[in-house]
């Protein structure tokens, strides 16, 4: 079996493998966490700059997770 995730499903896997929460994380980039639901349901877009603060968010945790800080 095999399965395809969407760009987005897969940060969302990571944002939450990484235990980050959407409260989190809608702080830091500056939206609701309602957007930030919606965006990762492919329901809204965000504008170009808060998606990539979105994405260097969770990479960033992604790549700090061997030295046991966020």
């Amino acid at each position: 079996m095999q399965f395809e995730f969407s760009v987005r499903q897969g940060y969302q896997l990571l944002r939450k493998q990484q235990k980050i929460k959407l409260k989190d994380l809608a702080s830091k980039i500056g939206v609701s966490v309602p957007m930030l639901s919606m965006y990762e349901n492919e329901i809204v877009n965000l504008h170009k700059e808060k998606e990539k603060q979105y994405r260097e968010f969770i990479i960033s945790a992604v790549g700090n997770e061997g030295n046991g800080s966020l």
